[in-house]
């Protein structure tokens, strides 16, 4: 059997090789309705790319893939809403999820081996990166959305969180109740440069505008999650006259420890120290759980989001990478205090 040829695609919709071509790779300044034409007549053709890949892999029933870090569990409450509306949403438009829970240190084969397996017309990265096999499922002509993972928004259709915004925001609420020496405190994320960047301008933003001296020993990095560092650290700052009397901390998670340490240090949150921290990765109804103001990030809201852009990939093929990105809000507990004047 004759294999069908990119100008036979051209010929049986009536437009010329060119455009036949920008519709297919996704390109060009073509209508809708137009490009629909052109992947329509390639599919019943079996019109198929270089590589042997069909133009248009997906169907009304397509499987979709969700790949997702499964070796950070302090994060499991955060993402599980995120998981859950992707999952919710894509079945709801007859496509079935797949799971690919991965390794921070996964290799590409790993993930792409369980892709090619299960045939998934497309993928959703869930605060996973992987510069060669996102570039693979591209080549493949397989759609790619980025979730909660800012640094290849450049390249990727992403939805990410505004970072820079839920800090700067976080750090005015802390100045607008008295707070004039903060310290900033955050573990090293290698994977996430971007995320690390983001959140550290916009709390140098806000200090900034407000004319408070920062200095560099306020800023506090640790290992992931290395206590006993962040005990010497705060030692060393609280010890001084004039210490903090707050903290902007990177998430919540990293919040409980930091309020443990102030315990070993004889500090109390927030009779003597404010803290505050994006994310709710805690689980706020467990008993006994400390009870930290946030910038929360509405990972649901993420997930909804995120198949929606999916969808509109399938539906219609784009010139420019979109972004979109959600904003953090202000969740007050139980951490902070004023200080103002009169307080």
């Amino acid at each position: 059997m004759q294999t069908a040829r990119l100008q036979d695609v051209a010929e049986s919709v009536g437009v010329s090789l060119a455009t036949a071509s920008l519709a297919l790779s996704g390109k060009g300044r073509i209508s809708a309705e137009v490009r629909e034409k052109i992947l329509a007549a390639a599919d019943q053709l079996g019109y198929r790319a270089r590589g042997g890949q069909r133009v248009r892999p997906w169907g009304p029933q397509c499987p979709v893939g969700i790949v997702y870090p499964d070796d950070r569990g302090h994060e499991w409450n955060f993402v599980r809403p995120l998981l859950l509306e992707l999952e919710r949403t894509m079945l709801g438009e007859g496509h079935a999820p797949v799971a690919i829970p991965v390794s921070a240190l996964s290799a590409t084969e790993q993930p792409l081996r369980i892709i090619e397996t299960f045939g998934l017309c497309a993928v959703f990265s869930v605060q996973f990166g992987d510069e060669k096999l996102f570039e693979d499922l591209e080549r493949r002509g397989t759609f790619l959305v980025m979730v909660n993972n800012s640094n290849f928004q450049d390249k990727h259709y992403s939805v990410c969180v505004d970072d820079f915004q839920g800090a700067y925001e976080g750090t005015l609420y802390l100045v607008s109740q008295g707070h004039r020496s903060i310290a900033f405190v955050e573990y090293e994320r290698p994977d996430m440069p971007a995320l690390i960047a983001d959140r550290f301008v916009g709390f140098k933003k806000a200090l900034d505008e407000n004319r408070l001296l920062f200095s560099s020993d306020q800023r506090i990095t640790i290992p992931f999650m290395d206590a006993k560092r962040l005990l010497r650290r705060l030692g060393t700052l609280f010890s001084r006259p004039d210490r903090p009397t707050a903290i902007f901390a990177h998430d919540d998670y990293l919040g409980l420890y930091v309020i443990m340490a102030l315990r070993e240090l004889g500090l109390r949150v927030p009779e003597d120290v404010s803290l505050i921290a994006p994310g709710d990765v805690l689980d706020y109804n467990l008993p006994g759980q400390p009870q930290i103001t946030t910038m929360r990030i509405n990972t649901s809201l993420l997930g909804r989001i995120a198949a929606s852009l999916m969808l509109e990939r399938f539906r219609h093929a784009h010139d420019d990478v979109h972004v979109l990105k959600v904003k953090e809000q202000l969740v007050v507990r139980e951490s902070c205090r004023s200080i103002a004047e009169g307080n």
